[in-house]
């Protein structure tokens, strides 16, 4: 990693995390990105990509940007259930503030602690960590977010395939 701007990095890493969650949501209608498969503990793939959204909102925008939290409140107040324009003006407005803080913040603030009251339920211990941990635990835990939307999207698609001939030829393409 280039030490340069290294919280620029963060953005763009987050960014592409999270364009790629847009990417694997757009592949579903609306229905099925609200829909829960049989073995899931009602988990949906808007779901996880809110959830994904809250994270950034968690670890990034309120402990090292001093927001308040409010990304989801819009998105969660009047909506239900959400739908795919709902869910990428919220993408779009998160990385845009992510790219806002992140883009210029000096590399040697990344060692300064957070305000333990930003982060007041997250932490299971006393310690306050540096806004490098912030955004270090907001990448993981963005990229496991993206990972089980992957791969529920993926289930819900196989799940509502008709099994015609020309699923039964992929199948046995990829088995």
């Amino acid at each position: 990693m280039n030490n340069a701007h290294q919280a620029a990095q963060f953005a763009v890493t987050l960014e592409k995390i999270g364009n790629q969650a847009l990417l694997e949501c757009r592949a579903l209608p609306d229905d099925l990105l609200n829909w829960s498969p049989a073995f899931s503990t009602s988990c949906t793939p808007m779901l996880l990509a809110l959830e994904l959204a809250q994270v950034i909102e968690n670890w990034v925008l309120v402990p090292v940007g001093g927001r308040q939290p409010a990304l989801m409140d819009h998105v969660t107040g009047c909506h239900s259930p959400a739908t795919f324009p709902i869910l990428s003006a919220c993408y779009a407005e998160w990385i845009k503030s992510v790219h806002t803080i992140l883009d210029s913040f000096p590399n040697a603030l990344l060692d300064l602690l957070v305000e333990k009251q930003s982060l007041a339920q997250k932490l299971p211990s006393q310690a306050r960590p540096t806004v490098h941990t912030c955004l270090l635990t907001a990448v993981e835990r963005s990229a496991l977010h993206l990972g089980e939307i992957q791969i529920l999207c993926h289930t819900v698609m196989w799940n509502t395939m008709p099994a015609g001939k020309s699923a039964q030829s992929y199948l046995r393409g990829i088995v």
